[in-house]
């Protein structure tokens, strides 16, 4: 059932570029385009919290957590302008084959280093191969 619950997720996201990349003719801007996304993320997760069908959880005090742990949005933002620019000059699939190349190789470093506390796992060849696969079918992709 997880898999299927992420899996959405990455149909979620597909679908997310798609009506963002309409959203962005109409506004004209990828930064607008991006602050009405997030806003309307904002409003959706709030209620979802205020309904407190999921834990509700409690803010750590800011020198509880590492400074970088604040910042995850910072990149979430930069990946939706990114694809709002990319989409329109490269085509969906393209530009979703680059992001999750780009996902797999980060993810494969922290998982053989066991970067920002996530759980170490060992790099080996079938790991290697896959992202080599995911690289040459992004290559493939491209217009």
């Amino acid at each position: 059932m997880l898999y299927v619950l992420v899996a959405l997720g990455g149909a979620g996201l597909a679908l997310q570029m798609a009506w963002n990349a309409r959203l962005r003719v109409a506004t004209g801007s990828p930064v607008l385009t991006t602050l009405i996304s997030v806003v309307v993320t904002l409003v959706s997760l709030s209620a979802v919290w205020a309904t407190g069908t999921t834990t509700r959880g409690s803010l750590p005090g800011f020198g509880s957590v590492p400074i970088w742990a604040w910042f995850g949005g910072v990149l979430a933002g930069y990946y939706l302008v990114a694809s709002l620019i990319a989409i329109p000059r490269l085509g969906t699939a393209a530009v979703f084959a680059l992001v999750i190349a780009g996902q797999m190789l980060t993810a494969l470093l922290l998982d053989a280093t066991g970067g920002f506390g996530v759980t170490q796992v060992g790099l080996d060849l079938k790991r290697v191969l896959g992202a080599i696969l995911l690289l040459a079918g992004a290559v493939l992709l491209q217009k």
